[in-house]
């Protein structure tokens, strides 16, 4: 996994989720989702797998919560950054 390559993609999504004038910054769901990409950041920064960081059972939902919630073109554009996130931190995956 590249670290850095996660935490500039995590770090740029929740900066455009904050700074979004379409999201309700208030909605729990998207209060949900900033929370999981600061995280996200939290750990990647210091080269540790934020996955390994989730308590027994745990895991990350902000992909699930974006598909549900986001559904307007802007708000489109910013799921594709959440989906970027998991990109590179499911690299493995793809």
């Amino acid at each position: 996994m590249n670290f850095n390559k996660l935490t500039k993609t995590a770090n740029f999504a929740k900066n455009k989720i904050t700074s979004s004038r379409v999201l309700d910054q208030k909605n729990p769901i998207i209060i949900s989702i900033i929370q999981q990409l600061s995280f996200i950041t939290k750990h990647s920064c210091q080269g540790v797998d934020p996955r390994t960081r989730l308590r027994n059972g745990q895991t990350f939902t902000y992909s699930v919560l974006a598909s549900r919630e986001l559904c307007s073109p802007e708000e489109l554009k910013i799921k594709q950054l959440l989906d970027a996130v998991s990109h590179v931190m499911y690299s493995d995956d793809y």
